[in-house]
């Protein structure tokens, strides 16, 4: 599996012929987000920061919600969790597990809340975690901190923290790794991985933003 990722909770996930794109973001962002095409965008809550279909080429299988899902050569469950925000429409966050390549992956979307024990438990066995990483607007460095040790994952990627030209407000990537007691994390512009080469201990891999 290849993973890059494409500005704030934008990854995209690549196993052999199918490209997986989450939570794709408009303009208003500050930056914009780079043309991929996809076969399955995943989207996290309707905000536009997290489900502007449009800046995704092709023609995608949209999953938008909680659900068991079955698409390609993927297997995608989708986990609603609690949400707090005025707005109805985004009160719903969905964390996504996809299973390929037998690698399970997990896209905490845009979580402002602690898991409850029975949730933790449904993503336990995750072994790449992508998990906000800034400071402002979701569960924030120590609730991320917190469920990285819950979860123990074999391989942590940053995304949703403060990178140039971002209009949000965010925390930086520094403080998290801080919090992860982690330093010397340089960025690489992507990771390949397979079930066979994860590392035997938690590895934080930091993934250069689009330019």
């Amino acid at each position: 599996m290849e993973i890059v990722w494409l500005g704030h909770s934008a990854v995209r996930l690549r196993s052999g012929d199918t490209t997986v794109i989450t939570d794709p973001y408009a303009d208003s962002l500050g930056v914009t987000m780079p043309r991929h095409r996809a076969d399955i965008v995943t989207v996290s809550h309707h905000h536009p920061h997290h489900s502007q279909i449009s800046a995704v080429d092709g023609e995608p299988r949209v999953l938008d919600g909680p659900g068991e899902f079955e698409v390609a050569n993927c297997s995608i469950s989708g986990m609603g969790t609690r949400r707090h925000s005025p707005d109805a429409l985004r009160q719903i966050n969905t964390v996504y597990t996809i299973r390929v390549e037998g690698l399970t992956v997990c896209h905490l979307g845009d979580l402002n809340d602690r898991l409850t024990p029975s949730q933790a438990q449904e993503i336990n066995e995750t072994d790449i975690l992508f998990v906000p990483g800034g400071e402002g607007c979701t569960i924030g460095i120590e609730g991320a901190a917190e469920l990285v040790n819950l979860i123990q994952p074999r391989i942590i990627v940053p995304i949703h923290y403060r990178t140039q030209g971002v209009s949000v407000e965010l925390g930086p990537l520094d403080s998290f790794l801080s919090e992860l007691g982690v330093t010397g994390v340089r960025a690489r512009p992507r990771l390949v991985v397979t079930a066979t080469s994860l590392p035997r201990e938690l590895e934080v891999v930091a993934l250069q933003a689009p330019v």
